[in-house]
Formats: C-alpha cells, sequence, structure tokens
C-alpha cells in the first residue's frame, strides 16, 4: 500500500475521536456506547470467538462468489458477444436483478433450512449480477474495427474471444468483481442473523440479545476490516492482471 493511501485513516481517526468525546460527555449510557478501549479489550477476551466467526463469513463469501464468478462471466462474454442472445436474455436480467436478495432469505431458508447453504446461495445471487453486468458491458465496449477485422482475417471464434474479447472485458470484469465482493459481504452478515448459526452476523446477533456492547462494536469493526482488505486484494489483483493498461487511463490502482 502506497504511504499516500494512509492518509485515507484521517477520517477513520476522526470518528474514533468523536466516538470518545462522545463517551467522555455521557451523551449515551455505557451500555449502549461503550468506550474504544473496552471494544479494544474486547478483541482480547473473545478473540478465538471473533476470529472463527469471522472465518465462517470469510469461506461463505469466497465459496458463493467463486461460485458467481464462474456461471456470471462466462455468461457476460457470450451474451456480450452474441446479440440475439442479449435479446432472449434482457428482460429476465433487468427483472431478477432489481430483486434484493436479502428478499430472498424466507424463500432460502424453506428451500435450504439453517446453515450454510442459504447464505452461500444469497451470496451467489448477490454477486450474480455485477458481475454479469459488468462482463457484459465489457464485451460491448470492445471497438467493432477490431472485431471485424480479426473475422476478416479468419480467426475463429474462439480465438476472438481468447485474444481480444477476454482481455478487453477483463478490467470490467474486475469492476463487477469489486461489487460482488462487496455485495456479498453485505449479504453474508444480514443471512447470518436470519438463517445461520455462526459468522459475524450470528455473532452481533447474539451479542445484542446478551447485553455486550463492546462484542457488537468489535463485530462491527472486524466486518469494516474485512471488507477493506476484501476490496484492497480485489485491486491488486486487477493491476497484476491487467498491468497492460498502467498508465493508460485516469484511474490509479
Amino acid at each position: 500500500m502506497k504511504l499516500g493511501r494512509l492518509v485515507g485513516l484521517l477520517p477513520i481517526l476522526a470518528l474514533l475521536l468523536a466516538w470518545q468525546l462522545a463517551v467522555l460527555a455521557k451523551i449515551y449510557p455505557p451500555v449502549l456506547l461503550p468506550p474504544p478501549l473496552k471494544v479494544a479489550n474486547a478483541f482480547v477476551l473473545f478473540g478465538d470467538q471473533i476470529a472463527s466467526n469471522a472465518l465462517a463469513s470469510i469461506t461463505r463469501v469466497a465459496i458463493g462468489i467463486g461460485l458467481a464468478f464462474l456461471v456470471a462471466v462466462p455468461m457476460g462474454l457470450m451474451i456480450g458477444r452474441f446479440a440475439w442472445l442479449d435479446r432472449l436474455t434482457d428482460w429476465s436480467i433487468q427483472t431478477f436483478r432489481s430483486i434484493p436478495p436479502i428478499s430472498l432469505i424466507p424463500m432460502a431458508m424453506l428451500f435450504f433450512g439453517i446453515g450454510d447453504e442459504p447464505a452461500i446461495v444469497l451470496i451467489f445471487i448477490a454477486g450474480l449480477w455485477p458481475l454479469l453486468l459488468n462482463t457484459i458491458f465489457g464485451v460491448r465496449g470492445i471497438e467493432r474495427t477490431m472485431l471485424k477485422v480479426a473475422t476478416a482475417a479468419g480467426a475463429s471464434e474462439v480465438l476472438i474471444l481468447r485474444d481480444i474479447i477476454w482481455p478487453a472485458a477483463l478490467p470490467n470484469i474486475f469492476t463487477g468483481l469489486r461489487l460482488a465482493v462487496g455485495g456479498g459481504w453485505l449479504t453474508v452478515v444480514t443471512a447470518e442473523m436470519i438463517a445461520v448459526k455462526s459468522g459475524l452476523g450470528y455473532m452481533i446477533l447474539n451479542a445484542q440479545m446478551t447485553f455486550r456492547p463492546e462484542l457488537i462494536f468489535a463485530g462491527i469493526i472486524v466486518i469494516g476490516a474485512v471488507g477493506l482488505l476484501g476490496d484492497y486484494a480485489v485491486r491488486r489483483l486487477k493491476a497484476w492482471a491487467c498491468s497492460w493498461q498502467e498508465g493508460l487511463t485516469a484511474s490509479e490502482q
């Protein structure tokens, strides 16, 4: 991480200071707003519990988003490449992507019960649409001249897909992956509060019912930290996979 990126810590430090001042001013009782030091101590007292639940959540997201990637990217490449397939699927995609994955929790529990399966299915759905749409847009953004020249030169469809469409669509695919990871992470926390008996969402809900606000805040901090690390990991992976793009765009990795 570049040193200049550390300036992003300033808003977090400002929030931490405001939190401590609110505690000192006794705006809320400690049972609602524990001091930062007590929350930090929760990582020591409940470290194993926090780590095991975080690992459970991360595993579910990795499986769900991995499955979404395997389905959405090939499908997006085909839909973006063939206009007839786009016309066939467009209405269906626009309809189903408008349904929030959280609204499907009762149905997921009905079909898959309580456990990992409903959470993974919901994460899969949350990650599917951003990956699919960004892949389609990536293919559509390719210059038609390149495709026409390749076709005129007698290039096979497999060669066009491998050497032209895939590299050109890759930056958009990674943009979709970033959105999918973020959406999957939000979904797993919510699903764990209802349909799963482990994970950060379950831990936070259980801490609320047992009046342990410091553990609630610790869970929230871990959720934010893991989300940040996940996004950073995808950006680093994109920088490596799309190194040829360095210096060609205004965006900074």
